[in-house]
Formats: structure tokens, C-alpha cells, sequence
């Protein structure tokens, strides 16, 4: 009883313990955020085919699905700090090895062991964040954090590899990683230090439940096959190496400022509204690059995808956060999301040879309008329960 006295009593909105999930979010995403980046870099510097540049994207996030999905399962009651550890540890292993495994088969096992470590990074900053008061201002102030970084990995990364090669950035990462176990005695241990349930959360049925999660799930699939891309998307189009590095750098300020609204706008307009900007915005940025697009087309499109994810982003998880009174459905979300984003690097690689991305932006458009089909639907049974209680 007094231990969960304790954990009850950590102050989940403190400023150390923010700042440090926020840190941790972006010690997570290192490669991912930069990933259209470093599947070029596979392309260039291994000398690998694209689909197979895309197969090794998809094999670290693949490592990321498995781990978010492993800690968000019921019966997993483990002390947060203690996974923490373990999963920075995981993740500096995955990299060292990566960096002494390059040119080899094993990098492939090395990049699936960092994507283990940095998936069970993922899902508990997530979950750190879920505990909030202020669950969508600080999920922007994360994204803030790593899109920031992601901007300027993505614009400086082709001359990084030129000049230091992939043993330099995943000896880089694992540096940082091990940096990151400074922030392990800021966390809370467990669910049970979540400030108070929101106000607006309701128990929906368990189909409700699983058809929010398809929902986040088609929109996140769709994420990960767009974000695997675009890179190759813009040289296929005929844009050279640097103009589409500065066309995603400059996708990444822009998914700055989409974040930073979230921030403004959470409490000014509804999520529904929200939700049909983003989505369907989303959806219509990629529909831009059919086709072959011109340069500008393409900053255009990469810009405004970039922007309305990361705008979307924290309304969408805010939502299902309401959707369940115990506090697991963020966990729940953060799951499935990174499963949707792992499994889309290897969807894109099954759709593509290379010599075409038409089906591939297709069935991107594709998750996009399913996604809005199914957490509209969630949206408005939400709804409905809200106004059976103010009428009770």
C-alpha cells in the first residue's frame, strides 16, 4: 500500500519530468524522423537496391512495433524506470553493433535490435506523456523537440554520410542513447502516478475500442509508407539528392508549425474539425505526387504531408485517450501506431520496384480514407455518450 502511495505521489506535471519525456521521445525517433533521409543513404553509401534500402528501414521498425506492442500488453506491470534502463542499454547495443556489423548480413540483425531498443523508448515517453493534464500541448512540445532535430538531420544528413559514413551516425546515436539514461530517474514508475481522469473520457464498447485502433493503425500505415518514399519519390521525379534533402528540411520547419497550432488551436477547435483537416489534408498532399511532380509540386506536397501530421498527430491521440477511463488506451494507441509505421517501409518495398511509386501513393491515399472512416465513427459514439451524460 505505501508503494502505491508513492507512485501516486509523483508529480507527473513537473517540469523535470516532462522535459524528460520529451527528451526521451526524441532520443526514440532518431532514425525514423530522418528516415526518407537514410533510406537514400542505403541507396548511396551500401550500394543497395531501393526496395531492399526500404526492407532495412522496415526490419528497425519492425523491431519498433514488436517492442511498442510487447508493452502495451495488460499483464505487463513492470517498473517503468527499470524498462527505461533496459531499453536505452538495448538500443546503444543495437547501434554499436550496427556500426560493427556495416557491410555485413548481420547489420540487418543489428538495426532490429535497436529497433527494439528504440520502440520500448517510444511507448513509455508516450505512455510518460499520456499521464498528463495537458496530454495535447505537451505531445506538441514533443513533436516540437524532435522535428526539430529530424529538420536539420534530414537537410545535413547526405554530407554527414559523405563525410563520416553510417559507422559515424550509429556510433553518433548510441552516444546519445547512453546520454538519455540521465533522464531514467525523472520518469514516473507506473500508470498509477496519472495526474486525474480527463473530464471527457468515457468507456466505448470493446468493437468501439477495436475500431479506433484500425483507425490509428490505417492512419499511421499510411504514414510509414509516405515517410519511407518520399525521398525516392523526389528523385524519381527527377529532383536531384540535396533539392529534395532541402524540400524535406524545409517539410520539417513547416511540421514545426503544424505542432506548435496544435499547441494554440487545442482548445479552439474541435477535434472533429481537426481530424478532417489533417486526414483528409494529408491524403490530398500525397495525391499531389502522382504522377511526376515539378520541384515545386513537391515541396509543396512534402510540406504541407509533413505539417498536417504533425498538426493531427496529438488531436488523434488526445481522442482515443477518451476513449477508455483507465489510462491504457494511449499505450494502446502508441502500439498500434508504431506497428502502422513500422509495417510501412515493407507494403511500400512490396508495392514498388523501384521504377514506379503510382501504387504505392495509391494505397498510401488509400489508409488515409479509412483511418478518417473509422475514427469518425469512434468520434461520434464518443460524442454520443458525452451528451447522454450532460442530459443525465
Amino acid at each position: 500500500m505505501g508503494d502505491e502511495k508513492h507512485l501516486a505521489a509523483f508529480d507527473v506535471d513537473g517540469k523535470a519530468a516532462i522535459g524528460s519525456a520529451v527528451a526521451l521521445g526524441t532520443l526514440g525517433v532518431l532514425s525514423f524522423i530522418i528516415q526518407p533521409a537514410l533510406v537514400q543513404g542505403f541507396v548511396a553509401e551500401l550500394s543497395v537496391s531501393e526496395p531492399e534500402a526500404l526492407n532495412l528501414a522496415g526490419i528497425e521498425m519492425l523491431g519498433v512495433a514488436v517492442a511498442t506492442i510487447a508493452l502495451a500488453l495488460p499483464g505487463l506491470r513492470a517498473d517503468w524506470r527499470k524498462l527505461l534502463t533496459g531499453a536505452l542499454l538495448v538500443a546503444v547495443t543495437g547501434n554499436i553493433l550496427s556500426v560493427l556489423l556495416l557491410g555485413t548480413s548481420g547489420i540487418w540483425g543489428a538495426r532490429l535490435i535497436a529497433g527494439l531498443g528504440h520502440g520500448a523508448i517510444i511507448s513509455l515517453s508516450f505512455s510518460f506523456i499520456g499521464l498528463t493534464r495537458k496530454v495535447d500541448r505537451n505531445l506538441a512540445l514533443y513533436l516540437t523537440l524532435l522535428l526539430t532535430y529530424g529538420a536539420f538531420g534530414i537537410w545535413v544528413l547526405p554530407g554527414f554520410l559523405q563525410e563520416f559514413g553510417f559507422a559515424g551516425l550509429f556510433g553518433s546515436f548510441a552516444l546519445l542513447l547512453c546520454a538519455g539514461l540521465l533522464t531514467v530517474g525523472h520518469v514516473p514508475r507506473s500508470a498509477s502516478a496519472r495526474a486525474e481522469v480527463p473530464a471527457a473520457a468515457r468507456d466505448l464498447s470493446r468493437p468501439l475500442i477495436v475500431t479506433a485502433l484500425m483507425g490509428v493503425f490505417a492512419y499511421n500505415l499510411a504514414q510509414g509508407i509516405a515517410w519511407a518514399v518520399l525521398f525516392l519519390v523526389g528523385l524519381h521525379a527527377g529532383l536531384g539528392e540535396q533539392p529534395v534533402a532541402t524540400a524535406l528540411f524545409a517539410s520539417q520547419i513547416l511540421a514545426i508549425i503544424g505542432a506548435l497550432a496544435s499547441v494554440f488551436l487545442a482548445g479552439l477547435i474541435g477535434r472533429r474539425a481537426a481530424l478532417i483537416a489533417g486526414i483528409l489534408g494529408g491524403a490530398a498532399c500525397i495525391a499531389l505526387l502522382l504522377g511526376t511532380p515539378s520541384a515545386m509540386l513537391f515541396l509543396i506536397a512534402a510540406c504541407g504531408f509533413n505539417m498536417l501530421w504533425n498538426f493531427v498527430l496529438p488531436f488523434i491521440l488526445a481522442a482515443v485517450g477518451e476513449f477508455q477511463t483507465n489510462g491504457t488506451m494511449v499505450g494502446n494507441a502508441i502500439a498500434v501506431q508504431m506497428l502502422g509505421l513500422g509495417i510501412g517501409p515493407f507494403v511500400a518495398s512490396w508495392l514498388t520496384d523501384g521504377s514506379s511509386y503510382l501504387l504505392v501513393e495509391l494505397v498510401c491515399i488509400g489508409c488515409f480514407l479509412i483511418s478518417f472512416v473509422l475514427l469518425m465513427i469512434t468520434l461520434r459514439a464518443h460524442n454520443a455518450l458525452l451528451h447522454e451524460g450532460e442530459k443525465a
